[in-house]
C-alpha cells in the first residue's frame, strides 16, 4: 500500500510521531513466499539506500493486545506497510504457540501472513530528515512483559529485556520503513 500519513514510535522513553512519504521497500533479492515480497527471519542483501537506521517492532506472540492501545494493531494495515509478510523461517519458534499444527502445516500457513499488530522503536530522530529504516522485529510472549516495554518507552530497555532472554532475540527481516521523526 503506498498512502502516506503518519503513525506514532518510542523514543528515549518519549512518543514521537513519524511522517511516512514513501512506501515500503522488501528487498527482492531475499526470497519470500508473501504477496509483499517481504520476509521476517533473514537480513535484507541489498538495502535501498546506503544509510539508514534500525526501526525495531515490537510483536506480542501468544496474547492479545487491545487495538486501541496499540498503534498498530493487528487485522488493519498501517500507513505505508505491508498488507503481508513471510514468516515462514520463523517455524521453530513459533511452533510451541500452535501446536494443533504440523511443522508443515504452520510452516504453510505463515508463509502469507497478514502483518502482525506492533510497536514501533527508534533510536535516532535522524534531525527530523526523511530516511529508509530497517526493520528488525522483537516478539514477546507475556503481556506484563509487553506492558514493561511500553512503560519505558526505549530502544535500550526493549535490548535489555532481549539480552535478558525475556524477549525473542531480534529478528531480521528485508523490510524497509521510509518516514521522517517530527
Amino acid at each position: 500500500m503506498n498512502q502516506f500519513g503518519m503513525t506514532q514510535s518510542y523514543f528515549n522513553g518519549h512518543t514521537v510521531s513519524f511522517t511516512y512519504t514513501a512506501g515500503f521497500y522488501c528487498d527482492k533479492h531475499v526470497s519470500s513466499a508473501s504477496t509483499s515480497g517481504c520476509e521476517a527471519g533473514a537480513a535484507f542483501k541489498v538495502p535501498p539506500a546506503k544509510s539508514f537506521d534500525p526501526l525495531y517492532i515490537e510483536v506480542p506472540l501468544g496474547f492479545t493486545v487491545p487495538m486501541s492501545s496499540m498503534e498498530c494493531p493487528a487485522g488493519l494495515v498501517c500507513v505505508d506497510h505491508p498488507g503481508t509478510i513471510d514468516l515462514s523461517r520463523l517455524e521453530p519458534a513459533l511452533k510451541a504457540l500452535y501446536p494443533q499444527y504440523t511443522a508443515a502445516q504452520l510452516t504453510a500457513a505463515l508463509k502469507n501472513t497478514p502483518t502482525p499488530g506492533h510497536e514501533h522503536f527508534i533510536t535516532t530522530r535522524n534531525g527530523g530528515k526523511a530516511e529508509w529504516w530497517n526493520v528488525d522485529v522483537v516478539g514477546v510472549t507475556s503481556l506484563a512483559e509487553w506492558n514493561a516495554i511500553n512503560a519505558h518507552k526505549s530502544v535500550s530497555f526493549l535490548k535489555q529485556q532481549v539480552a535478558k532472554k525475556l524477549t525473542t532475540p531480534i529478528i531480521s527481516t528485508n523490510l524497509f520503513l521510509f518516514f521522517s521523526v517530527n
